[in-house]
């Protein structure tokens, strides 16, 4: 339960923050379709920027399950419990949160190893691939997980 106005804009700042970085990791996602669009200079800008964008969408990830921690830490520690129960998370979404940031890692270490192959002059369509489609299902997850949020919320505002 939320007490008050304070606590209920407190316990929106995850969900508002995981909005912004559901709908980069969206606009990060339309690469795969215009990757085959684009040539020359164009692409090799845009592969650029889509490779920085990853990585800052990366640590975005990581503050806003930084963040969901932290909210949950106050609204325990606000409702009376220990530091261990008040971090332990009690619903799907919780515990999906940091099994999501390690997904999450692997998408990044598969661009990576793109990046570095392409660089190194090596075959890299197959970890290409596999990056692809990683961040389909990534993007499939993330939907569940926010709608799994969403009803945590509503739970918790009642």
């Amino acid at each position: 339960m939320v007490a008050g106005a304070q606590d209920a804009l407190i316990l929106l700042l995850h969900p508002l923050a995981a909005l912004a970085v559901i709908y980069l990791m969206y606009d990060q996602h339309r690469w795969r379709k215009q990757r085959l669009e684009l040539r020359g200079d164009e692409r090799l800008a845009a592969r650029a920027a889509h490779e920085q964008r990853g990585e800052r969408l990366f640590q975005a990830a990581v503050a806003v399950v930084l963040l969901g921690f932290a909210v949950s830490l106050f609204r325990g520690l606000s409702a009376g419990e220990t530091l261990f129960w008040a971090l332990l998370p009690n619903h799907y979404h919780g515990f999906l949160g940091p099994l999501a940031l390690g997904l999450f890692a692997f998408l990044r270490r598969k661009g990576q190893m793109v990046r570095d192959q392409r660089e190194a002059g090596e075959k890299f369509a197959l970890e290409l691939q596999r990056h692809g489609r990683a961040s389909d299902v990534i993007i499939i997850l993330m939907l569940f997980h926010a709608f799994l949020g969403f009803l945590y919320l509503l739970q918790l505002l009642r």
